[in-house]
């Protein structure tokens, strides 16, 4: 049998799409028709059942679909059993990031990943966790990492968990309070991340669960210039504890303590298809982030 065959069979069943499958493996459709009709030759049964542009699987592809994944998977699993004796791991890896984590989490991560496998090649995408899921469903890239999203297609595992601060500028009220209420943070010049991201909803639930209405002044979709924003003592932020590390250290901004205030945490998880071939470099990967997630959390 020939493995192409079966790796254009497998991206048909996953996409539900010839066309798809064909942008996928950078081949034209007629060229993944063909193969698709050598396979059913060779196998003497209908793979798929199709209705138009609908693709669907007969029950013989149904009952080939688990066989040919496993194929393709032992086949990359030789090959890079090959390169780990020869002293490498090497391929490309595709992995779509939430814009938090791609600013402040995946530069370290990927700087002691590539160190340990330098012939392995990322491709980073960034997008909000809902753009993030959209790439993994549709198999566009082999992960993804996002906060808050759930589906019957996909595992998920936790990889950093963090909590969001009251982030004030030196000279500022607060700066010499050990801790202030949240009735007095209402009174103050709040500047929001992001109308309707985790972060937005997490702070609006706390105020309403008071209920108390803030003094919102400014609600922007970039921490970094919520930072600004601050250090230019147009106002006071909520913002992740990830994203302030070095200024807390540098006194450019200084964490105060809210009284009654729930712990506003927030996970980043690392996802990826239930059904999509787990090769051997992505188990590397998913290693890799398990033990550096579990280091983080000593």
């Amino acid at each position: 049998m020939n493995t192409d065959h079966a790796e254009c069979f497998v991206f048909v069943a996953l996409t539900g799409s010839f066309s798809k499958a064909a942008n996928l493996l950078y081949l034209s459709q007629p060229t993944v028709s063909q193969r698709i009709k050598s396979l059913e030759a060779d196998l003497n049964c209908k793979l798929f059942l199709r209705n138009g542009t609908a693709v669907a699987l007969t029950e013989e592809g149904e009952a080939f679909l688990p066989f040919a994944k496993k194929l393709l998977q032992t086949i990359q699993d030789g090959q890079q059993a090959i390169q780990r004796i020869q002293g490498e791991l090497e391929g490309d890896m595709s992995i779509c990031s939430v814009f938090g984590a791609a600013l402040y989490i995946l530069p370290n991560l990927v700087e002691h990943f590539q160190a340990m496998y330098p012939k392995v090649k990322l491709t980073i995408f960034t997008g909000h966790s809902h753009q993030v899921l959209d790439m993994v469903l549709h198999h566009e890239v082999s992960f993804g990492i996002a906060r808050a999203v759930n589906h019957p297609k996909i595992h998920r595992i936790q990889l950093l968990q963090d909590d969001m601060l009251l982030a004030v500028y030196p000279g500022h009220p607060f700066q010499n309070r050990k801790q202030v209420t949240i009735e007095e943070v209402a009174k103050e010049k709040l500047i929001l991340f992001n109308r309707g991201s985790l972060d937005w909803t997490l702070i609006n639930s706390a105020f309403s669960h008071f209920q108390l209405e803030k003094h919102v002044v400014m609600e922007v979709d970039n921490i970094e210039v919520v930072k600004r924003m601050v250090k230019q003592k147009l106002g006071i932020a909520f913002l992740p504890r990830f994203s302030i590390h070095n200024d807390l250290e540098t006194n450019e901004l200084q964490e105060v303590k809210v009284m009654k205030l729930p712990d506003l945490n927030r996970n980043f998880e690392l996802i990826y298809l239930k059904d999509a071939p787990i090769n051997s470099l992505m188990k590397h990967f998913i290693d890799f982030l398990c033990k550096a997630e579990a280091n983080a959390s000593k």
